[in-house]
């Protein structure tokens, strides 16, 4: 019994009996925690959500996702200016891999905990979030990502589908069920399976067909 992972759970379920079951309020409370996020931060996320909103259609809305070491952040808005809204989330790279994973590969039972936890964690945004908004990622992983789906990294803008990052979860979940990581070229670090389960649950679970992974500026 591992019980930190079984405390995550709990909090999750506490959380649910006192704010509802889609933990909506929860997310509310981080949405005015952001008051106190450093304001060279806030600048730091400002710029990149505009820089994917000039990447965009115009009269778009668009949705930033960044993976960072430590936390998760989600901005949305169809302002050219800045987002409407934006939410830090308690996933990282490395805060999720050093919480979850303690094998390498990962165990499949820490990879069903993280994936748990994940969910929990990113399900209340569907409420949250505007419907029909193009996905963007500036987060370096995403780029070992898509380069893991074979896509060129020639060009400045690239699209990964929902299909190609679910192959290359594919080949994660081989390798966790006992094939060496030397018969493939995936990444063996920890943060990279993280990355990648946070992403593939992000687009399942809020409804994203692709994303669009720009170079890191």
């Amino acid at each position: 019994m591992n019980l930190k992972l079984d405390l995550c759970r709990i909090i999750i379920v506490i959380l649910n009996y006192l704010y509802g079951k889609d933990t909506i309020h929860w997310f509310k409370r981080y949405r005015l925690m952001n008051s106190a996020v450093p304001p060279e931060m806030k600048a730091n996320i400002t710029k990149l959500y505009c820089a994917a909103y000039n990447e965009s259609q115009k009269n778009k809305i668009i949705t930033l996702l960044l993976i960072t070491e430590e936390c998760t952040i989600v901005a949305s808005g169809k302002s050219p200016l800045e987002p409407d809204d934006f939410w830090i989330l308690p996933l990282g790279s490395e805060k999720t891999s050093k919480e979850f994973f303690k094998h390498t590969p990962p165990s499949p039972d820490e990879i069903e905990y993280a994936i748990n936890f994940i969910e929990d964690t990113i399900i209340p945004l569907k409420k949250l979030l505007p419907t029909n908004s193009e996905l963007y990622s500036f987060s370096p992983v995403m780029q070992e990502i898509i380069l893991q789906a074979n896509k060129s990294l020639s060009s400045p803008k690239k699209v990964l589908s929902i299909k190609e990052m679910e192959d290359v979860f594919s080949r994660l979940a081989i390798i966790i069920s006992g094939r060496p990581y030397s018969t493939d070229t995936l990444p063996e670090s920890s943060s990279f399976a993280a990355s990648l389960l946070i992403l593939r649950e992000f687009m399942h679970h809020l409804g994203f067909q692709n994303i669009i992974i720009e170079k890191s500026l």
